[in-house]
């Protein structure tokens, strides 16, 4: 009887640790991938107004940078005012253009029970004496390139930081577990 009580409980540990390896989110350093590596480590001038987020619901697990940033280029931008609305952002404060940004890091992100991944760009935000630690979300897969199983399939909208559109697809990997 003691047998089966362990081989249950072993059987039960071991399915849920396969469930939370499943749902994590699963996250990988791409800083050393184009197009991030080009900017690592340098500070930038934002040439367009930005706005310093908080989230209700955080698009990533990093408690280092507390705070998102959108600008007017950035697709999630239309929605920005509703999602205010909402509650599921707070406005924390908007900076002009002329800000400073120095980029820290690239880590992508993969939800465990979608499987969607999202890069992001970390760093600090200045202005007038003002720092925010911040995550810039960068990039979008063209799932028409992924399903035909293209490894160029990733995208970068034009960030505030840049003068001219990047129209290339570039290679990412996939988010490990661990």
């Amino acid at each position: 009887m003691g047998i089966i009580v362990l081989i249950g409980i072993t059987a039960v540990f071991i399915f849920c640790f396969f469930l939370y390896a499943c749902i994590k989110t699963k996250s990988t350093g791409i800083s050393q991938y184009s197009p991030f590596k080009e900017w690592m480590g340098k500070t930038v001038t934002m040439d367009k107004e930005t706005t310093v987020l908080t989230e209700k619901v955080k698009q990533y697990n990093d408690k280092n940078y507390p705070y998102l940033l959108l600008d007017s280029l950035h697709p999630s931008w239309p929605y920005l005012d509703e999602r205010i609305e909402l509650g599921d952002y707070i406005l924390v404060e908007k900076f002009p253009a002329g800000a400073k940004f120095h980029i820290e890091k690239a880590v992508q992100f993969t939800a465990g029970v979608s499987g969607n991944s999202t890069p992001f760009v970390f760093g600090t935000i200045s202005y007038n004496g003002k720092n925010h630690k911040i995550g810039y979300q960068w990039g979008t897969m063209d799932i028409a390139k992924f399903m035909d199983k293209v490894k160029a399939c990733w995208q970068f909208h034009p960030t505030p930081w840049q003068s001219l559109a990047d129209t290339a697809y570039y290679e990412l990997p996939e988010a490990e577990w661990w």
